[in-house]
């Protein structure tokens, strides 16, 4: 009779056993599934979005540029002008941190009546003349750059463009002068040298035909 009870109650505890085994053995292994399963919030997503934005955007702000533009000062703007031909460009002898005078030089045209030789009056023939003008309009410039980015050092001395640093309003204007004007041309000044003429600096003088 002893041995029928224990055998019964060694069965019981057995089972019970084995629903903790089970029970604990189950948990383990669902829990971590259904986490894993459980879909991002919309929060998650957009601060995910947000970091990969950000780590994009500072990538292209730090990418590597052979030949880097000095830093502009506060307040003040880059502006880029093109240098047609070497002697415009003082022979590639611009280099960052030069101070330049920039000369803008346009060409205009007037029509003037021909007069007849015996009676002094008009002959009704029209003579077109050409005139070219040259004006220094800034003086005392920072070069921030010459040539572009990705110039190598060597490429940087034969520059198309010479990138300088002005104020808003001179930047309006130089880019309506590389509008208007036929071209730039850049005087490199001595490094001490600051002084500023007050007066206009402009000549103009007629285009004989044939001659430039």
């Amino acid at each position: 009779m002893k041995t029928k009870r224990l055998w019964i109650w060694s069965l019981i505890f057995g089972v019970m056993a084995s629903l903790l085994v089970y029970g604990f053995v189950f948990m383990n292994l669902t829990t971590p599934a259904s986490s894993e399963q459980s879909e991002p919030t919309e929060e998650e997503l957009a601060a995910a979005a947000q970091e990969e934005e950000e780590r994009l955007a500072d990538e292209a702000f730090n990418r590597e540029k052979v030949n880097p533009i000095v830093e502009i000062e506060d307040g003040k703007r880059a502006i880029s002008l093109k240098v047609a031909q070497s002697e415009e460009g003082v022979s590639g002898y611009i280099e960052p941190r030069s101070q330049v005078d920039i000369i803008a030089y346009s060409t205009d045209f007037e029509s003037e009546e021909l007069e007849d030789s015996e009676t002094t009056e008009g002959s009704g023939e029209v003579e077109e003349m050409e005139f070219l003008t040259a004006e220094v309009i800034l003086q005392n410039v920072k070069v921030l750059a010459s040539g572009k980015s990705a110039d190598t050092d060597n490429e940087a001395l034969s520059y198309e463009t010479v990138t300088v640093e002005v104020t808003p309003e001179e930047g309006v204007m130089l880019s309506l002068a590389a509008k208007d004007q036929d071209g730039f041309y850049f005087m490199l000044r001595h490094e001490e040298d600051d002084d500023v003429l007050e007066d206009t600096l402009r000549q103009t003088r007629q285009v004989v035909k044939g001659e430039r």
